[in-house]
Protein backbone atom coordinates (compact mmCIF):
# COMPACT_ATOMS: atom_id res chain seq x y z
CA UNK A 1 0.00 0.00 0.00
CA UNK A 2 2.90 2.39 0.72
CA UNK A 3 4.15 2.04 -2.87
CA UNK A 4 0.90 3.58 -4.15
CA UNK A 5 2.16 7.03 -3.11
CA UNK A 6 5.46 6.88 -5.01
CA UNK A 7 5.72 9.76 -7.47
CA UNK A 8 3.16 11.94 -5.65
CA UNK A 9 4.10 15.54 -5.01
CA UNK A 10 3.18 16.23 -1.41
CA UNK A 11 3.34 19.05 1.16
CA UNK A 12 4.50 17.92 4.62
CA UNK A 13 4.22 19.97 7.84
CA UNK A 14 6.43 18.77 10.70
CA UNK A 15 5.79 19.24 14.42
CA UNK A 16 8.83 21.50 14.51
CA UNK A 17 7.08 23.97 12.19
CA UNK A 18 9.21 23.16 9.13
CA UNK A 19 7.25 22.82 5.89
CA UNK A 20 8.45 20.58 3.03
CA UNK A 21 7.34 20.20 -0.60
CA UNK A 22 8.70 17.37 -2.71
CA UNK A 23 8.06 14.17 -4.62
CA UNK A 24 7.75 10.87 -2.77
CA UNK A 25 10.67 8.71 -3.94
CA UNK A 26 10.67 5.96 -1.32
CA UNK A 27 8.68 4.71 1.71
CA UNK A 28 10.06 2.13 4.13
CA UNK A 29 7.11 0.57 6.08
CA UNK A 30 9.28 -1.23 8.63
CA UNK A 31 10.97 1.96 9.90
CA UNK A 32 8.14 4.33 8.92
CA UNK A 33 10.54 6.56 6.99
CA UNK A 34 9.68 8.50 3.85
CA UNK A 35 12.22 9.94 1.39
CA UNK A 36 11.39 12.99 -0.73
CA UNK A 37 13.25 14.23 -3.78
CA UNK A 38 13.41 17.70 -5.31
CA UNK A 39 12.57 19.09 -1.89
CA UNK A 40 11.91 22.74 -1.04
CA UNK A 41 12.16 23.64 2.67
CA UNK A 42 10.23 26.57 4.11
CA UNK A 43 11.95 27.57 7.34
CA UNK A 44 10.55 30.06 9.86
CA UNK A 45 11.86 33.55 9.16
CA UNK A 46 14.13 32.47 6.22
CA UNK A 47 13.98 32.21 2.45
CA UNK A 48 12.95 28.84 0.91
CA UNK A 49 15.79 26.35 0.72
CA UNK A 50 16.14 23.52 -1.88
CA UNK A 51 17.79 20.15 -1.42
CA UNK A 52 17.80 17.07 -3.67
CA UNK A 53 16.80 14.58 -0.97
CA UNK A 54 15.20 14.84 2.47
CA UNK A 55 14.05 12.07 4.79
CA UNK A 56 11.43 12.30 7.53
CA UNK A 57 10.11 9.90 10.15
CA UNK A 58 6.37 9.25 10.31
CA UNK A 59 6.00 10.29 13.95
CA UNK A 60 7.47 13.75 13.14
CA UNK A 61 4.74 14.53 10.56
CA UNK A 62 1.96 16.81 11.76
CA UNK A 63 0.05 17.11 8.46
CA UNK A 64 0.44 15.78 4.88
CA UNK A 65 -1.33 17.06 1.76
CA UNK A 66 -1.18 15.78 -1.82
CA UNK A 67 -0.38 18.59 -4.25
CA UNK A 68 -0.39 16.62 -7.51
CA UNK A 69 -0.50 13.03 -8.76
CA UNK A 70 1.78 11.35 -11.34
CA UNK A 71 1.28 12.07 -15.09
CA UNK A 72 -1.56 10.44 -17.07
CA UNK A 73 0.85 8.09 -18.82
CA UNK A 74 1.99 6.79 -15.48
CA UNK A 75 -1.65 6.36 -14.50
CA UNK A 76 -2.37 4.22 -17.62
CA UNK A 77 0.65 2.04 -17.05
CA UNK A 78 -0.20 1.55 -13.41
CA UNK A 79 -4.00 1.22 -13.10
CA UNK A 80 -3.74 -0.24 -9.58
CA UNK A 81 -2.23 3.04 -8.39
CA UNK A 82 -5.19 4.97 -9.82
CA UNK A 83 -7.50 2.59 -8.04
CA UNK A 84 -5.66 3.06 -4.82
CA UNK A 85 -5.79 6.84 -5.27
CA UNK A 86 -9.56 6.75 -5.59
CA UNK A 87 -9.71 4.73 -2.43
CA UNK A 88 -7.92 7.52 -0.50
CA UNK A 89 -9.69 10.47 -2.13
CA UNK A 90 -12.39 10.77 0.61
CA UNK A 91 -9.60 11.57 3.13
CA UNK A 92 -9.55 15.14 1.77
CA UNK A 93 -5.82 14.87 1.09
CA UNK A 94 -5.06 14.54 4.83
CA UNK A 95 -3.68 11.05 4.88
CA UNK A 96 -2.11 10.96 8.33
CA UNK A 97 -4.53 13.26 10.12
CA UNK A 98 -6.52 10.40 11.67
CA UNK A 99 -3.53 9.09 13.57
CA UNK A 100 -1.71 12.09 15.10
CA UNK A 101 1.77 11.27 16.36
CA UNK A 102 2.66 11.59 20.06
CA UNK A 103 4.47 14.78 21.20
CA UNK A 104 8.08 13.59 21.03
CA UNK A 105 11.42 15.23 20.35
CA UNK A 106 11.81 16.05 16.67
CA UNK A 107 14.34 13.89 14.88
CA UNK A 108 14.23 15.14 11.31
CA UNK A 109 17.29 14.25 9.28
CA UNK A 110 18.38 13.62 5.69
CA UNK A 111 18.11 9.96 4.81
CA UNK A 112 19.58 7.91 1.99
CA UNK A 113 16.79 6.07 0.13
CA UNK A 114 16.95 2.29 0.34
CA UNK A 115 16.28 -0.03 -2.59
CA UNK A 116 12.68 -1.19 -3.03
CA UNK A 117 11.89 -4.78 -3.94
CA UNK A 118 9.15 -3.87 -6.44
CA UNK A 119 10.82 -0.88 -8.08
CA UNK A 120 14.51 -0.18 -8.46
CA UNK A 121 15.18 3.54 -8.57
CA UNK A 122 18.60 4.86 -9.38
CA UNK A 123 18.42 8.59 -8.92
CA UNK A 124 21.36 10.75 -9.87
CA UNK A 125 21.97 13.84 -7.73
CA UNK A 126 20.32 16.92 -9.16
CA UNK A 127 22.43 19.95 -9.92
CA UNK A 128 20.99 23.08 -8.42
CA UNK A 129 22.22 26.53 -7.64
CA UNK A 130 22.28 25.65 -3.93
CA UNK A 131 25.10 23.86 -2.17
CA UNK A 132 25.49 20.09 -2.49
CA UNK A 133 25.51 17.69 0.48
CA UNK A 134 29.13 17.41 1.62
CA UNK A 135 30.91 14.09 1.73
CA UNK A 136 31.53 14.29 5.47
CA UNK A 137 27.78 14.07 6.20
CA UNK A 138 26.22 16.06 9.04
CA UNK A 139 29.43 17.87 9.99
CA UNK A 140 29.18 20.12 6.92
CA UNK A 141 25.42 20.58 6.83
CA UNK A 142 23.71 23.92 7.24
CA UNK A 143 22.53 24.35 10.82
CA UNK A 144 19.55 26.41 9.67
CA UNK A 145 17.61 23.25 8.85
CA UNK A 146 17.65 22.35 12.54
CA UNK A 147 16.41 25.71 13.79
CA UNK A 148 13.18 25.54 15.70
CA UNK A 149 10.58 28.14 16.48
CA UNK A 150 11.14 30.99 18.90
CA UNK A 151 11.90 29.76 22.43
CA UNK A 152 8.77 29.74 24.64
CA UNK A 153 9.95 30.99 28.03
CA UNK A 154 6.58 30.73 29.78
CA UNK A 155 6.03 27.15 28.65
CA UNK A 156 9.42 26.09 30.02
CA UNK A 157 8.95 28.02 33.26
CA UNK A 158 5.68 26.18 33.85
CA UNK A 159 7.62 22.90 33.71
CA UNK A 160 9.77 24.05 36.67
CA UNK A 161 8.15 23.70 40.12
CA UNK A 162 10.21 26.14 42.20
CA UNK A 163 8.44 25.40 45.49
CA UNK A 164 9.11 21.67 45.17
CA UNK A 165 12.76 22.12 44.15
CA UNK A 166 13.58 24.55 46.98
CA UNK A 167 11.76 22.32 49.48
CA UNK A 168 13.98 19.40 48.43
CA UNK A 169 17.08 21.62 48.80
CA UNK A 170 16.06 22.68 52.31
CA UNK A 171 15.40 19.07 53.34
CA UNK A 172 18.81 17.95 52.12
CA UNK A 173 20.62 20.91 53.73
CA UNK A 174 21.99 19.97 57.16
CA UNK A 175 23.38 23.45 58.01
CA UNK A 176 22.02 24.88 61.27
CA UNK A 177 19.81 27.99 60.78
CA UNK A 178 22.00 30.10 63.04
CA UNK A 179 25.08 29.30 60.91
CA UNK A 180 23.57 30.40 57.59
CA UNK A 181 25.02 33.54 56.01
CA UNK A 182 21.54 34.99 55.57
CA UNK A 183 21.10 34.73 59.34
CA UNK A 184 24.49 36.22 60.18
CA UNK A 185 24.00 39.13 57.78
CA UNK A 186 20.44 39.92 58.86
CA UNK A 187 20.08 43.52 60.01
CA UNK A 188 18.47 44.21 63.39
CA UNK A 189 14.79 45.02 63.22
CA UNK A 190 13.86 48.65 63.47
CA UNK A 191 12.45 49.66 66.82
CA UNK A 192 10.26 52.72 67.27
CA UNK A 193 12.08 55.32 69.32
CA UNK A 194 10.55 57.25 72.19
CA UNK A 195 9.98 61.02 71.91
CA UNK A 196 12.95 61.55 74.24
CA UNK A 197 15.36 59.48 72.10
CA UNK A 198 17.44 61.02 69.34
CA UNK A 199 17.50 59.16 66.03
CA UNK A 200 20.99 60.43 65.15
CA UNK A 201 22.61 59.92 68.54
CA UNK A 202 25.44 57.40 68.85
CA UNK A 203 25.06 55.01 71.74
CA UNK A 204 27.92 55.22 74.20
CA UNK A 205 29.39 51.82 74.94
CA UNK A 206 32.75 50.66 76.34
CA UNK A 207 33.72 49.83 72.75
CA UNK A 208 32.89 53.32 71.48
CA UNK A 209 34.44 55.79 73.85
CA UNK A 210 36.46 57.91 71.41
CA UNK A 211 34.90 61.28 70.61
CA UNK A 212 35.41 63.39 67.55
CA UNK A 213 37.26 65.94 69.68
CA UNK A 214 39.90 63.35 70.56
CA UNK A 215 40.73 62.96 66.88
CA UNK A 216 41.78 66.62 66.52
CA UNK A 217 40.84 68.85 63.56
CA UNK A 218 42.38 70.09 60.37
CA UNK A 219 43.72 73.19 62.09
CA UNK A 220 46.44 71.07 63.70
CA UNK A 221 48.28 71.06 60.39
CA UNK A 222 48.22 74.84 59.98
CA UNK A 223 51.13 77.00 60.88
CA UNK A 224 50.88 78.42 64.41
CA UNK A 225 52.69 81.02 66.43
CA UNK A 226 54.43 79.93 69.69
CA UNK A 227 51.62 81.44 71.79
CA UNK A 228 48.93 79.73 69.71
CA UNK A 229 50.80 76.42 69.90
CA UNK A 230 51.04 76.65 73.71
CA UNK A 231 47.32 77.47 73.99
CA UNK A 232 46.42 74.56 71.71
CA UNK A 233 48.49 72.14 73.80
CA UNK A 234 46.71 73.21 76.99
CA UNK A 235 43.30 72.86 75.32
CA UNK A 236 44.09 69.34 74.13
CA UNK A 237 45.35 68.47 77.61
CA UNK A 238 42.02 69.61 79.09
CA UNK A 239 40.13 67.46 76.55
CA UNK A 240 42.10 64.40 77.60
CA UNK A 241 40.70 64.78 81.14
CA UNK A 242 37.06 64.45 79.98
CA UNK A 243 35.28 61.84 82.09
CA UNK A 244 34.73 58.59 80.23
CA UNK A 245 31.49 56.59 80.40
CA UNK A 246 31.01 54.35 83.41
CA UNK A 247 31.91 50.71 82.92
CA UNK A 248 30.27 47.89 84.85
CA UNK A 249 32.37 45.01 86.22
CA UNK A 250 31.67 41.98 88.32
CA UNK A 251 32.42 42.52 91.99
CA UNK A 252 34.39 39.32 92.57
CA UNK A 253 36.37 38.76 89.38
CA UNK A 254 36.41 42.26 87.82
CA UNK A 255 35.18 40.96 84.45
CA UNK A 256 33.61 43.59 82.19
CA UNK A 257 29.84 43.22 81.72
CA UNK A 258 28.51 45.00 78.59
CA UNK A 259 25.48 47.29 78.86
CA UNK A 260 22.60 47.30 76.40
CA UNK A 261 20.00 49.92 75.50
CA UNK A 262 16.26 49.29 76.03
CA UNK A 263 15.82 49.06 72.25
CA UNK A 264 18.51 46.37 72.01
CA UNK A 265 16.97 44.48 74.91
CA UNK A 266 13.53 44.61 73.30
CA UNK A 267 15.06 43.25 70.09
CA UNK A 268 16.77 40.40 71.94
CA UNK A 269 13.53 39.43 73.70
CA UNK A 270 11.71 39.52 70.36
CA UNK A 271 14.24 37.09 68.87
CA UNK A 272 13.77 34.80 71.89
CA UNK A 273 9.99 34.88 71.45
CA UNK A 274 10.37 33.98 67.76
CA UNK A 275 12.54 31.02 68.75
CA UNK A 276 10.00 29.88 71.36
CA UNK A 277 6.56 31.46 72.02
CA UNK A 278 6.80 30.27 75.64
CA UNK A 279 9.96 32.31 76.32
CA UNK A 280 8.07 35.25 77.92
CA UNK A 281 6.66 32.97 80.59
CA UNK A 282 10.09 31.39 81.14
CA UNK A 283 11.79 34.81 81.43
CA UNK A 284 9.20 36.10 83.92
CA UNK A 285 9.56 32.99 86.08
CA UNK A 286 13.35 33.29 86.09
CA UNK A 287 13.12 37.02 86.91
CA UNK A 288 10.69 36.41 89.79
CA UNK A 289 12.79 33.62 91.24
CA UNK A 290 15.96 35.73 90.94
CA UNK A 291 14.20 38.62 92.73
CA UNK A 292 13.18 36.38 95.62
CA UNK A 293 16.69 34.91 95.84
CA UNK A 294 18.28 38.37 96.08
CA UNK A 295 15.71 39.50 98.67
CA UNK A 296 16.43 36.50 100.87
CA UNK A 297 20.17 37.19 100.67
CA UNK A 298 19.67 40.86 101.60
CA UNK A 299 17.26 40.02 104.42
CA UNK A 300 19.77 37.59 105.89
CA UNK A 301 22.20 40.49 106.26
CA UNK A 302 19.54 42.65 107.96
CA UNK A 303 18.87 40.02 110.66
CA UNK A 304 15.07 40.44 110.53
CA UNK A 305 12.80 37.67 111.81
CA UNK A 306 9.61 37.12 109.73
CA UNK A 307 10.23 40.22 107.61
CA UNK A 308 7.31 42.16 106.16
CA UNK A 309 7.74 42.86 102.44
CA UNK A 310 5.63 45.14 100.20
CA UNK A 311 5.88 44.45 96.46
CA UNK A 312 4.56 47.19 94.16
CA UNK A 313 3.66 45.82 90.72
CA UNK A 314 2.39 47.28 87.48
CA UNK A 315 0.10 45.88 84.81
CA UNK A 316 2.93 44.50 82.68
CA UNK A 317 5.62 41.80 82.49
CA UNK A 318 7.59 43.40 85.31
CA UNK A 319 4.49 43.17 87.48
CA UNK A 320 4.18 39.46 86.68
CA UNK A 321 7.77 38.98 87.87
CA UNK A 322 6.83 40.72 91.13
CA UNK A 323 3.87 38.38 91.67
CA UNK A 324 6.09 35.37 91.01
CA UNK A 325 8.64 36.67 93.52
CA UNK A 326 5.84 36.99 96.11
CA UNK A 327 4.95 33.28 95.64
CA UNK A 328 8.55 32.23 96.33
CA UNK A 329 8.98 34.57 99.31
CA UNK A 330 5.87 33.41 101.14
CA UNK A 331 7.16 29.84 100.87
CA UNK A 332 10.28 30.97 102.78
CA UNK A 333 8.36 32.43 105.71
CA UNK A 334 8.09 36.07 104.65
CA UNK A 335 4.97 38.22 105.17
CA UNK A 336 4.25 39.50 101.68
CA UNK A 337 1.74 42.11 100.52
CA UNK A 338 1.33 42.98 96.84
CA UNK A 339 -0.12 46.30 95.64
CA UNK A 340 -1.20 46.39 91.97
CA UNK A 341 -0.87 49.97 90.67
CA UNK A 342 -3.31 50.15 87.76
CA UNK A 343 -6.74 51.43 86.86
CA UNK A 344 -6.91 49.42 83.62
CA UNK A 345 -8.17 45.84 83.15
CA UNK A 346 -5.43 43.35 83.95
CA UNK A 347 -3.65 41.61 81.11
CA UNK A 348 -4.12 37.87 80.62
CA UNK A 349 -0.71 37.11 82.16
CA UNK A 350 -1.41 39.38 85.15
CA UNK A 351 -4.80 37.71 85.77
CA UNK A 352 -3.22 34.27 85.69
CA UNK A 353 -0.42 35.13 88.13
CA UNK A 354 -2.73 37.18 90.37
CA UNK A 355 -5.03 34.19 90.83
CA UNK A 356 -2.11 31.84 91.49
CA UNK A 357 -0.52 34.24 94.00
CA UNK A 358 -3.77 34.59 95.97
CA UNK A 359 -4.04 30.81 96.24
CA UNK A 360 -0.53 30.73 97.75
CA UNK A 361 -1.68 33.01 100.59
CA UNK A 362 -0.28 36.35 99.44
CA UNK A 363 -2.32 39.45 100.33
CA UNK A 364 -3.14 41.58 97.27
CA UNK A 365 -4.44 45.16 97.48
CA UNK A 366 -5.19 47.75 94.80
CA UNK A 367 -4.70 51.00 96.73
CA UNK A 368 -1.58 52.24 98.48
CA UNK A 369 -3.76 53.53 101.34
CA UNK A 370 -4.36 49.89 102.32
CA UNK A 371 -0.64 49.27 102.85
CA UNK A 372 0.80 49.06 106.35
CA UNK A 373 4.30 49.04 107.75
CA UNK A 374 6.96 47.11 105.86
CA UNK A 375 10.59 46.14 106.42
CA UNK A 376 11.37 46.03 102.72
CA UNK A 377 9.89 47.56 99.53
CA UNK A 378 10.20 46.04 96.08
CA UNK A 379 9.68 48.27 93.00
CA UNK A 380 8.31 46.11 90.15
CA UNK A 381 6.02 48.78 88.68
CA UNK A 382 7.73 49.62 85.38
CA UNK A 383 10.54 47.86 83.53
CA UNK A 384 13.27 49.20 81.26
CA UNK A 385 10.95 49.06 78.23
CA UNK A 386 8.09 51.00 79.88
CA UNK A 387 7.69 54.78 79.81
CA UNK A 388 5.96 56.53 82.69
CA UNK A 389 4.93 59.53 80.58
CA UNK A 390 3.16 57.30 78.03
CA UNK A 391 1.57 54.89 80.52
CA UNK A 392 -2.27 55.01 80.84
CA UNK A 393 -1.74 54.54 84.62
CA UNK A 394 0.59 57.54 84.91
CA UNK A 395 -1.52 59.19 87.65
CA UNK A 396 -1.78 56.22 90.00
CA UNK A 397 1.87 55.27 89.40
CA UNK A 398 2.99 58.78 90.38
CA UNK A 399 1.02 58.47 93.63
CA UNK A 400 2.67 55.11 94.31
CA UNK A 401 6.13 56.59 93.63
CA UNK A 402 5.39 59.45 96.04
CA UNK A 403 4.41 56.91 98.72
CA UNK A 404 7.70 55.08 98.22
CA UNK A 405 9.70 58.32 98.51
CA UNK A 406 7.93 59.05 101.81
CA UNK A 407 9.29 55.78 103.27
CA UNK A 408 12.75 57.23 103.69
CA UNK A 409 13.86 54.67 106.26
CA UNK A 410 12.82 51.62 104.22
CA UNK A 411 15.28 50.00 101.80
CA UNK A 412 14.02 49.70 98.21
CA UNK A 413 14.92 47.13 95.55
CA UNK A 414 14.02 47.93 91.92
CA UNK A 415 13.43 45.07 89.49
CA UNK A 416 15.01 45.57 86.03
CA UNK A 417 15.19 49.40 86.38
CA UNK A 418 13.90 52.10 88.77
CA UNK A 419 10.40 53.37 87.98
CA UNK A 420 10.33 56.87 86.45
CA UNK A 421 13.93 56.75 85.16
CA UNK A 422 14.92 56.54 81.50
CA UNK A 423 16.77 53.22 81.13
CA UNK A 424 18.89 54.53 78.26
CA UNK A 425 20.12 57.80 79.81
CA UNK A 426 19.48 57.53 83.56
CA UNK A 427 17.43 60.76 83.63
CA UNK A 428 13.86 61.34 84.82
CA UNK A 429 11.15 60.42 82.31
CA UNK A 430 8.29 62.48 83.71
CA UNK A 431 9.38 64.67 86.62
CA UNK A 432 12.25 64.57 89.06
CA UNK A 433 9.92 64.16 92.06
CA UNK A 434 8.26 61.11 90.48
CA UNK A 435 11.42 59.00 90.44
CA UNK A 436 12.35 56.07 92.69
CA UNK A 437 15.94 56.08 93.99
CA UNK A 438 16.55 52.47 95.06
CA UNK A 439 19.30 51.08 97.22
CA UNK A 440 19.63 48.09 94.92
CA UNK A 441 18.69 47.37 91.29
CA UNK A 442 18.32 43.85 89.90
CA UNK A 443 19.20 43.89 86.18
CA UNK A 444 17.28 41.30 84.16
CA UNK A 445 19.46 39.61 81.53
CA UNK A 446 21.94 42.49 81.16
CA UNK A 447 22.61 45.91 82.75
CA UNK A 448 20.99 48.79 80.89
CA UNK A 449 22.89 51.76 79.52
CA UNK A 450 21.13 54.02 82.05
CA UNK A 451 22.99 52.40 84.97
CA UNK A 452 25.27 55.39 85.60
CA UNK A 453 25.94 55.63 89.32
CA UNK A 454 24.84 54.67 92.81
CA UNK A 455 22.57 57.72 92.91
CA UNK A 456 20.59 56.55 89.87
CA UNK A 457 20.36 52.79 90.28
CA UNK A 458 22.06 52.00 93.58
CA UNK A 459 24.06 48.79 93.95
CA UNK A 460 23.72 46.50 90.94
CA UNK A 461 22.95 42.81 90.70
CA UNK A 462 22.50 40.75 87.55
CA UNK A 463 20.19 37.73 87.16
CA UNK A 464 20.09 35.23 84.31
CA UNK A 465 16.60 35.05 82.76
CA UNK A 466 17.55 32.44 80.14
CA UNK A 467 18.41 34.49 77.03
CA UNK A 468 20.35 32.22 74.61
CA UNK A 469 23.70 33.35 73.27
CA UNK A 470 22.46 32.92 69.69
CA UNK A 471 19.78 35.58 70.26
CA UNK A 472 22.42 38.07 71.39
CA UNK A 473 24.35 37.28 68.24
CA UNK A 474 21.34 37.69 65.94
CA UNK A 475 20.67 41.27 67.05
CA UNK A 476 24.26 42.31 66.34
CA UNK A 477 25.61 42.27 69.93
CA UNK A 478 28.78 40.33 69.15
CA UNK A 479 31.21 39.11 71.73
CA UNK A 480 28.60 39.07 74.47
CA UNK A 481 30.54 38.20 77.61
CA UNK A 482 27.93 38.39 80.35
CA UNK A 483 29.87 36.65 83.15
CA UNK A 484 27.51 34.07 84.61
CA UNK A 485 30.10 31.49 85.51
CA UNK A 486 28.42 29.00 87.83
CA UNK A 487 25.94 31.52 89.30
CA UNK A 488 22.53 32.77 88.20
CA UNK A 489 22.82 35.88 90.42
CA UNK A 490 25.95 38.01 90.04
CA UNK A 491 26.85 41.22 91.98
CA UNK A 492 28.17 44.12 89.88
CA UNK A 493 30.01 47.37 90.56
CA UNK A 494 30.62 50.67 88.76
CA UNK A 495 34.05 51.50 87.37
CA UNK A 496 34.88 54.88 85.82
Amino acid sequence: MAEAFLGYKVSVLLHSGIKLEGVVSHIEPSTQQMTLKDVTLFLFGQAPFSTPLYGVVGKDIKDLQIISTPSSTTQQQQPPIQQQQQTYTPLDNHVLEQDPPPPLVIQAKILTPSKSKSRKIKQAPLRTNKRQIPADGWAGEDVNIFREEEFDFQKNLDMFDKAKVFAEIRESDETAPEELLVTLNRLPQKVNLLPTENVLSVERTPYNETTSDDLGDESDNDSQTPDEYTTHRHSRRRKSHVKKPTRILTSYSGIHCPSVSPAQMAHVLHECTKASPAFDELAMENAGRGTSLLLLQLLSQMDVVSPSIVILVGNNKNGCSGLIAARHLINHGCLVTVCISTEQPLTAAMKRHESMTKKFGVIIVYDILELGEADFIVDAILGAEDNLAESPDCGIICKTVDWVNEQTDKPVLSVDFPTGVDASTGTALYAEQHVIRPKWTLCLGAPKSGCKSLRVTGELFLVDIGIPRLCWKRVGIKGNTIPWGADFLVPLEYHS
